[in-house]
This record gives structure tokens, C-alpha cells and sequence, in this order.
């Protein structure tokens, strides 16, 4: 039985087809086609099925992952979503929050435009407290209006969020029961449903963005199921989540919010998974592509999660994997801003045109262009067609950067490269230290086209001492796909101080969220003995306005646990802020619940062992220029090391869709899955 993961990002679609009773793994990447996605996504599944020589109905499990929600907020592709709220609430996505992620004193701030406009925006007379006590009855007369006046604006989703929902969904569920009565065909989302936690603007722009996505998502995945059935695949078809596992596609379909920036975070359990083959605990993540560069923090094996997300500046607020986001790919293209400063990102190239050496309609220099011209990319190895490609790039740099600087070419390529070095140094420190985290005791897990070019000399900047690059880094993503599980998150909010909580009402939230996610792994088929239900409780202390989330047993909890409880909140609290305040009142927030339903995983050792050597060791040298000074440096076939061998740098190892530069005073070795492990030896 096979499973196949895909990854489609903003320059390449990944393929990843993985034997799950043998373990072999197979790779294999090809162009996005962004204006046709389905189109590069059937390539490459006819091209890793021809690869390996079997028939499509061996696919038995299909795992996807897309940027199709970010794409289409951003596209904002949708204009046919109208919002029903309390009465007096209508504003609220407008109002949001005054809080500012910029500059602070910054007057002239753009705040991006509500999804729903307001004269879309509908109030209806009802009312819950905060305890989830009704005040006032639906009035279901002004929902029929509302539905009735909707019918005639070509609405296709209502999004539903009343105040208090969180305490007391049953007006929710009364208004959705309403509308799908009077209008069974149109797209209904309620926040009981998709974000029932306090905090109204969040909760509604959650809920609007859910609602907003329904009908595109509807659409793209019956395209993407008929497309299927015409290549004979019959598979259960999964999406990747924001939460770092997977839903089937009829969940999907009512909670597209979720698999927001699907992709990226796929890496991070493909890196997870593997340290812990490695034997190592704490990493950090850098996910360099053609378009963007991903990086986050993990420590003890556990993945970090935040509910403080946006897409497009629309905040989300659900669980999702704590990632950072920047504009620093191998398309990301070099600029002068109007001070004559060098700037790289946070435009990219794509794959359309793509780089400049690609030969595609590309004529702006990129990072990629910046390292085939100072020899890091190697014509000769590259997997495209870079031949007759050096002195058109050296050209568009010299263009675009070296004379409005007033430098020589090969000064200008290394400058793109230092540049976005920079952007990247800065975003590993934003998910290292300035969260109280020192980088030199971690190991860098890099990985995408591009990781493996730039990992070495930013480890020994931030003197981390080794990185790891694995086996077919440009595909990384897409091995996450194959070793996800299924994964649902509950939550329930219920403010309560110390001297409120006890035994018997926490276990009484716990006891409903539980059997909540057990329902919820029924539903998508999981045996009872593939259920994992993992709880967090996020707390704060009294007067705070966010939480630290706290991992908590699952058994029938007692006073001590409540107590153990607090003391790691405490901890956890320092470790963030550098202090914590044992002698202040400790308030219980947001109560949460992970159901997961684990998937056999293919065996990597000896997926490994079974990776034949295919390169000739020859020895093949080029130039390659480092801080100015010019190296005759070996370039190594990736598929001609074996297991114990051991590289001197500077050396260049290239394989499909990835190359991996050991730099000046490192050195590497192969280890038994066949990663690369990179020492920047800055202890001597």
C-alpha cells in the first residue's frame, strides 16, 4: 500500500510516495503551475508513479498540502460573504484591535479592509452573558429578513458569531438551523463550530475567514477529486492543518480555516521526526524555498504552538504550529531602495518568470542568480538548464545592483547573499532569543532548495555547532506529509481563578473535551487503539491579556495536579519574560484537548540503507568565491556518499533540487540516514 504527500509552494509542486509496509521512500519535484495548480500536482504524480514503476491504484493514501487560503485572501477572491451578529456588534471587525505589530507611532498605518463589507454586516436581537445565561431569545423573524434581503446580493457563506457564543452556543446553532432551512444552498459557518473561545474580534474573523473560503474550497477540491478519479486514483484524500496534522477533505471542507500555511509547517514534522532518529532533542528549523523562508523552534521533540496567528493581517485563532514567516527565497529578488541601501524580498520571482539564470522571462537578479554567479550553484549539476546562463546573470546583477552601488559584479552577488543572511539570522533570533532561547545550544535543521546553500555560514554566525541537512532536502515538505496524523483540537473557555478551579470541575471540562475529540476520530475512521488525546490548559496571570499555554496529564485529575499545574506555569512564564510572579492570583483561561489518530510510519533507517550509491566519485572542481577570495573547491555528487564519509570544506554537494555548500573551516560527514551533518567547528 502507497502514500503520497504533495506539497505545492510558490515555486515547485514536492512529491513524496512513501511503500508504507516496506518503508521505501521515493522523490521527486516539478514546477508549480500557478495559474493551474492541478496541472503541476498531476506531473508530478505521473512523474514519481513513472519513477517508480507502479500503477495509480497502488495509492491507497493521499496527503495534500497547499497555500490556497492565503493565496486567496490575498487574491481576495471572494466577495460573496455576509456576517450575522449580535445587535450592537456589527463593527466589530472594523474596530479590531489597537494593538500594533509595527511601528507603534506609525499614523499613516494601513489596516487591510474587513472581508465582509459593512453593508453586509447583520445584527440580530439576541443576547447570552458571559456565563452562558440567555438574556434575550433569537428572534427568528430577523434572521428570515436577513436571509430573505441576503438572497437578493448574491451572497454564497454567512458567517455566524455572536457575543458570549463561547459560553452558550445555542443561539448559534438556532440562527445556522434557521438559515438552513430557508436557504439550504448557501455556505454556513458558526464560530460554536470553528473558534468557540472568548475574545469577540478574533473569534469573528476567524469565523468570517472559515465562511469567506467555504465556496473556493468546495470548488478546488472537487476539482481536485475529479482530477483524481481521471488519473484512476482512488485514495482517502487528506489535507494538512495549520495544527500540524491532518483532516480529511469532507472536514476540510467545513474548516478551510484551518489548513491556512499548510505546507511549511509539514517541515516541521518531517524535522521533528527525524532529530529524533538522530537522537537530537532541540533544533531549529530553516525551510528556505524559492519563495519564502520558514523557521521555528523546537525543544524536547515538542513542537511550539500559538493561537496569536494572521493571514494577510486577518488574525486567525486557532491552534497553529508557532512558525515565522519571511520573504528570503532563492527567488527573492535584489533591489536598491531610493537611499542606495541593497535590499533582498520580499518580492519573489516564483516560478513564473523565475531567477534570471533559469532562462524563463526572469530579468531582475535573485539569490539564486547571486549564488550561481559566485560558483555555490554548479551549471553543471543544477537540475535546470542553466547552460549559456552566467553571463546573463552576471549582467542583470551588474544592472540592477552593481552599478547603482558603484561595485563590481562579483561584490554585488556576494552582497545579495549577505543581505538576505541577515534577513534570515534575524528570523531565527526572533524564534530563539527573543523568546529567551540561545541559539548555540540547538541544532539547525535545514532543508528546501535553498536551505542547505545558506545553513552553514548562518550557524556559525549565530555560533550554532552543527546542522543537519537530510536527504532530499527539496522535498522535505512533502516527506512531513507522509508522517502526519490525523488531528483535531477542542476548546472550551471558562475564566477561573485559583480559588474557583478544583478537581471536580476541571475534570469535568476535560472529561466532555475528550469524549468531543473521540467523536471526532470516530468520524474520520481512527481505531481505538491509534487514539492519542493530549490536553493544554492556557493560563495567565489575573489581569494579563494573553495566555501561556501548560501541558497537563490525562488521567482523573487531583488537587496536586492542579498545583503542578501552576508551578509549571510559573516556569514556563520565566523562561518567555525572564520573570515570573509566584505571589500574584493565577486565572485558568482556555481549556484544550488534541485528539490524534496516528498513521504507521515508513522506516527511514532503513529506507536509507536501501538508497544505492549512484554518483561516480570523481573529482570534479570549480571556482567558487567566499568573502572575496577565490577556492578551487570539489563538487560532490550527493548520491555517491555513503554512510561515515567525511568532507573537508569548502566543498559543493549537489543532488535533485538541492545543494548543500560545506564552507571555508567546516566540516561534514554522512550519518546512517543519509543526512549531512555540518560542523562549523566554532569551538576551535
Amino acid at each position: 500500500m502507497y502514500r503520497i504527500g504533495i506539497d505545492t509552494g510558490g515555486t515547485n509542486t514536492d512529491v513524496v510516495l512513501t511503500n508504507v509496509e516496506s518503508g521505501k521512500v521515493y522523490y521527486t519535484k516539478t514546477p508549480t503551475t500557478p495559474k493551474e495548480l492541478l496541472k503541476g500536482i498531476n506531473k508530478g504524480i505521473s512523474k514519481i508513479v513513472d519513477e517508480c514503476k507502479i500503477i495509480p491504484q497502488e495509492i491507497k493514501e493521499l496527503i495534500y498540502g497547499t497555500t490556497i487560503v492565503v493565496n486567496m485572501i490575498a487574491q481576495k477572491e471572494s466577495e460573496a460573504t455576509a456576517l450575522i451578529t449580535t445587535k450592537g456588534f456589527k463593527d466589530v471587525l472594523e474596530i479590531g484591535r489597537a494593538y500594533r505589530s509595527e511601528n507603534i507611532y506609525d499614523i499613516y498605518i494601513e489596516k487591510p479592509e474587513p472581508l465582509v463589507k459593512r453593508n453586509l454586516r447583520f445584527e440580530v436581537s439576541e443576547r447570552m452573558n458571559f456565563l452562558g445565561r440567555e438574556l434575550e431569545p433569537v428572534n427568528e423573524q430577523e434572521v428570515i429578513d436577513i436571509i430573505e434581503n441576503l438572497k437578493c446580493k448574491n451572497i454564497r457563506a454567512i458567517a455566524v458569531c455572536l457575543m458570549h457564543s463561547y459560553a452558550n452556543p445555542e443561539h448559534e446553532f438556532k440562527i445556522k438551523e434557521i438559515i438552513k432551512r430557508e436557504w439550504p444552498e448557501v455556505y454556513v459557518s458558526i464560530s460554536a463550530e470553528i473558534n468557540p473561545q472568548f475574545r469577540e474580534y478574533e473569534r469573528t474573523s476567524t469565523t468570517v475567514i472559515n465562511a469567506y473560503m467555504m465556496p473556493n474550497m468546495d470548488s478546488h477540491i472537487l476539482d481536485f477529486e475529479n482530477e483524481m478519479e481521471k488519473s484512476e486514483i482512488n485514495a482517502n484524500c487528506y489535507m494538512m492543518q495549520g495544527n500540524a496534522g491532518i483532516m480529511t477533505f469532507d472536514s476540510a471542507l467545513k474548516r478551510p480555516v484551518s489548513v491556512s500555511e499548510s505546507g511549511p509547517i509539514a517541515g516541521l514534522i518531517a524535522a521533528n521526526y527525524l532529530s529524533q532518529m538522530a537522537g537530537e532533542k532541540n533544533i531549529i528549523t530553516l525551510d528556505m524555498g524559492g519563495t519564502s523562508c520558514d523557521v521555528a523552534l523546537i525543544q524536547n521533540n515538542i513542537i511550539k504552538f500559538t493561537t496569536e496567528n494572521s493571514v494577510e493581517g486577518y488574525p486567525i485563532s486557532i491552534p497553529t504550529a508557532d512558525l515565522s514567516f519571511i520573504g528570503a527565497g532563492g527567488g527573492s529578488i535584489a533591489w536598491c531602495d531610493d537611499g542606495g541601501a541593497l535590499k533582498v524580498g520580499p518580492k519573489s520571482a516564483g516560478a513564473e518568470p523565475g531567477p534570471v539564470c533559469y532562462g524563463k522571462g526572469g530579468e531582475k537578479p535573485t539569490v539564486t542568480d547571486a549564488n550561481l554567479v559566485t560558483g555555490r550553484i554548479r551549471p553543471e549539476i543544477f537540475e535546470e538548464n542553466l547552460e549559456n546562463a552566467m553571463e546573463r546573470t552576471k549582467e542583470a546583477i551588474k544592472k540592477y545592483v552593481a552599478d547603482p552601488l558603484e561595485i563590481d559584479t562579483m561584490q554585488a552577488a556576494e552582497g545579495i547573499i549577505d543581505v538576505v543572511n541577515s534577513n534570515m539570522i534575524r528570523a531565527i533570533k526572533f524564534v530563539s532569543v527573543q523568546k529567551g532561547y540561545d541559539p548555540r545550544e540547538f541544532t539547525l535543521v535545514a532543508f528546501g532548495g535553498a536551505g542547505g546553500l545558506h545553513a552553514g555560514k548562518l550557524a556559525e554566525d549565530l555560533e550554532i555547532p552543527k546542522v543537519i541537512v537530510p536527504y532530499s532536502p527539496g522535498t522535505f515538505c512533502a516527506l512531513g506529509l507522509v508522517l502526519s496524523d490525523i488531528k483535531y483540537d477542542c476548546v472550551y473557555t471558562r475564566l477561573l481563578t485559583k480559588e474557583q478551579i478544583n478537581s471536580d470541575n476541571l475534570n469535568d471540562i476535560y472529561k466532555k473535551l475528550d469524549k468531543q475529540g473521540i467523536d471526532e476520530l470516530k468520524k474520520q475512521d481512527v481505531s481505538e487503539e491509534n487514539r492519542v488525546l493530549i490536553r493544554t490548559c492556557d493560563m495567565r496571570y489575573f489581569g494579563q491579556a494573553f495566555e501561556i499555554s501548560v501541558p497537563l496529564p490525562r488521567k482523573i485529575l487531583n488537587n496536586q495536579d492542579i498545583e503542578d499545574m501552576i508551578e509549571r506555569f510559573h516556569n514556563l512564564h520565566e523562561q518567555a519574560y525572564g520573570h515570573c510572579m509566584k505571589e500574584d492570583p493565577i486565572e485558568f483561561v482556555n481549556y484544550r484537548v488534541s485528539a490524534v489518530g496516528t498513521f504507521a510510519k515508513p522506516d527511514l533507517v532503513n529506507n536509507a540503507k536501501e538508497i544505492k550509491q549512484k554518483g561516480e566519485k570523481q573529482q570534479v572542481f570549480g571556482t567558487v568565491v567566499f568573502n572575496g577570495k577565490e577556492y578551487n573547491v570539489p563538487v560532490i555528487d550527493r548520491s555517491s556518499l555513503d554512510f561515515g564519509e567525511k568532507i573537508t570544506g569548502p566543498a559543493i554537494i549537489a543532488e535533485m533540487g538541492a545543494t548543500v555548500v560545506v564552507y571555508p573551516n567546516h566540516t561534514a560527514e554522512i550519518d546512517n540516514l543519509k543526512n549531512i551533518i555540518m560542523y562549523t567547528n566554532i569551538n576551535k
